[in-house]
């Protein structure tokens, strides 16, 4: 997902800039409408060199990366052009200090920002009566509009980085959602373990102390350490047992919240209510490895999910338009595992790449008609 967002954070920065240099063009725009030509040069020069500036200013907040500017030095730029400019370019400038104002907005602390964008909405006023138009409510109508302008130029800004920080956010949230059970795990086999380990190391650690002083008594402590180490086994055993025991509605519910946790579309569909419980176990696991993979390894903007029955046996198809160009090669070796689990099974599994760039698993199972081992597929469960 990481370089999707990425991709979609490059284009809402260079969307906001484009915008914004759009506008700023009616300026020039205005004085070669009225045949201004010298002005017209030289406020684009002004407002090209500034645009640059604001430009790196923008990119560099909505995306979150590269060097951080002065913001006072910065600021002290848009303020000296701008309003140094006003005795050269005349009334047709007088709406450029909403720059001012966003740029303030973007760079100074909350409480000086406000400061500054009520000080450039207030300047406003004497300068268009003086420069402009002597009216008072010509000149409240510009206050007004440099005021509202910069609130919405920086608030693009504001949201385009909101944009970015919330797919970051998601993007954490799925990945602390893929290890959370890994770590589970793990705290059940310390704990399951801890004890047995420590039993094993002083039961081998007596047994070499007595290999030359009791020989025989030693083989008993050696003895008593592979004990302990079976019984360990068939413990472990039991915990991955309980552990692969899985509930394919709930894998598919828990599939389609983490895709969706990462902005992607998941869309679900089921073809039938009940399926045999080791078929469904298969089934979970194939669900739970090929979600982790989407949410790893893709760029995915849309995934569909279908499970039913078709030509005598169950299909499972996952499928997602993200694929990277590394996709085959670090999904397979997860995969290769359910491939086995399947084989075992009667099935098979098939892992790759589409031709429209997406990357999709399929898997066949037989229908297997024993309905003391049949376990029901919510659909309202798998969402």
């Amino acid at each position: 997902m990481a370089h999707e967002g990425e991709g979609q954070v490059r284009w809402l920065s260079r969307g906001v800039v484009a915008v914004t240099g759009a506008l700023w063009a009616l300026t020039p725009l205005a004085f070669l409408v009225a045949g201004d030509v010298g002005r017209a040069l030289l406020s684009g020069i002004l407002l090209g060199g500034l645009l640059v500036v604001y430009a790196r200013l923008v990119v560099r907040q909505i995306t979150g990366a590269g060097p951080r500017p002065n913001r006072i030095r910065t600021f002290t730029l848009f303020a000296a052009f701008v309003y140094g400019a006003l005795p050269f370019l005349g009334s047709v400038w007088i709406y450029t200090p909403f720059i001012v104002a966003t740029a303030g907005l973007l760079l100074l602390r909350f409480r000086l920002a406000i400061g500054v964008l009520l000080a450039v909405a207030v300047a406003e006023f004497p300068l268009t009566r003086a420069m402009q138009d002597p009216s008072p409510v010509a000149a409240l109508q510009n206050s007004a509009g440099v005021f509202a302008a910069a609130v919405v130029a920086a608030g693009l800004v504001r949201y385009a980085t909101s944009v970015r920080e919330l797919r970051e956010l998601r993007a954490a949230l799925a990945e602390a959602a893929v290890d959370q059970d890994r770590l589970r795990m793990a705290g059940e086999l310390h704990d399951l373990l801890g004890q047995t380990l420590a039993s094993i190391t002083l039961k081998t650690e007596l047994a070499l102390a007595l290999v030359d002083l009791d020989r025989k008594r030693a083989v008993g402590e050696v003895e008593s350490a592979i004990a302990i180490a079976d019984e360990a086994h068939e413990e472990i055993g039991d915990v991955v047992a309980a552990r692969h025991s899985l509930d394919v509605g709930a894998e598919l519910s828990a599939a389609v919240a983490l895709i969706e946790l990462t902005g992607a579309r998941c869309d679900l569909r089921l073809g039938l209510s009940e399926i045999d419980e080791e078929t469904g176990d298969a089934l979970g696991w194939i669900v739970r490895e090929a979600a982790t993979n989407i949410v790893r390894h893709s760029d995915a903007r849309h995934c569909l999910i279908e499970l039913d029955r078709t030509e005598g046996r169950i299909r499972l198809l996952m499928r997602n338009d993200g694929a990277r160009r590394d996709a085959g090669r670090r999904c397979g070796s997860g995969l290769a595992g359910l491939r086995r689990k399947v084989a075992r099974l009667g099935g098979s599994l098939q892992a790759g790449t589409t031709g429209d760039g997406g990357f999709e698993v399929r898997a066949w199972l037989p229908v297997v008609h024993d309905q003391e081992r049949v376990v029901i597929v919510d659909s309202c469960l798998a969402g």
